[in-house]
């Protein structure tokens, strides 16, 4: 299983978003290359990349960090990205411009099934489709609406799409260190072959073992990591050693 050290970027700083409003910062950890820095050094083979003023729709896009980072992990891990990716061109110019691995659709993807399906034709095999979800159900736009879809009949239907994969994201329980909602988590699981990566309330080794064993992708850490609660090498031994 892949550990995915988070680096959520506003206004040109990696940050911690409030947990309870998820639109200001409450913690500032520095610059994109300095965070990214430590992460590769400390093991990483995958970065998981949100631009929180695209998500948000504030702010200058912060592609000159994303930039900064693919080109710091080279050679050493690979870039998804993530956070306002609304538009094919857009996407093309992080995937083919900058060079990230994989690009993370959110809001569009799951509200415009024509666009999606337009995008996958462009671009095979290399969206990830972002699931934000609270109680089961999908929010958007920067996790400020609900719209609707439930989170495992979306999941089933993607099943048979040309994507890289899920990110599912409880919102309930990001950025709380309060340990993960494995309900929806062993549901998600049971309703795709495709590779499901998980974010949200993971704070022990204990829990990375638990979504090892469940035969998940890959894992997003975050407040854990910052915290000093958990240190990425043993988080990535407790994940298998990737």
């Amino acid at each position: 299983m892949i550990v995915f050290p988070a680096i959520d970027l506003l206004e040109g700083r990696v940050v911690k978003l409030d947990a309870e409003t998820h639109t200001a910062a409450s913690h500032d950890f520095g610059t994109a290359e300095a965070v990214a820095a430590r992460w590769l050094d400390e093991g990483a083979t995958h970065l998981h990349v949100v631009d929180l003023d695209g998500a948000l729709g504030t702010g200058r896009p912060n592609r000159e960090e994303a930039a900064a980072i693919v080109r710091l992990a080279a050679g050493r891990a690979e870039v998804y990205l993530g956070g306002g990716l609304r538009e094919a061109r857009v996407i093309g110019e992080y995937i083919n411009g900058i060079g990230v691995s994989r690009a993370i659709v959110g809001t569009r993807a799951v509200t415009d099934g024509a666009w999606l399906r337009m995008a996958l034709r462009i671009f095979p095999s290399r969206l990830v489709v972002a699931i934000d979800a609270v109680d089961g159900q999908v929010v958007a736009k920067g996790w400020q609406e609900m719209v609707g879809v439930d989170v495992v009949e979306f999941v089933k239907r993607g099943s048979e799409w040309p994507i890289a994969g899920f990110l599912y994201t409880n919102v309930g329980v990001e950025g709380r260190q309060q340990g993960v909602d494995w309900a929806p988590v062993e549901r998600l699981v049971q309703a795709t072959g495709k590779p499901v990566i998980f974010s949200g309330g993971i704070t022990t080794l204990a829990e990375i073992r638990r979504f090892r064993d469940l035969g998940v992708f890959g894992v997003v850490l975050g407040s854990a990591l910052y915290s000093g609660a958990m240190g990425l090498r043993e988080a990535i031994e407790a994940a298998g050693g990737r």
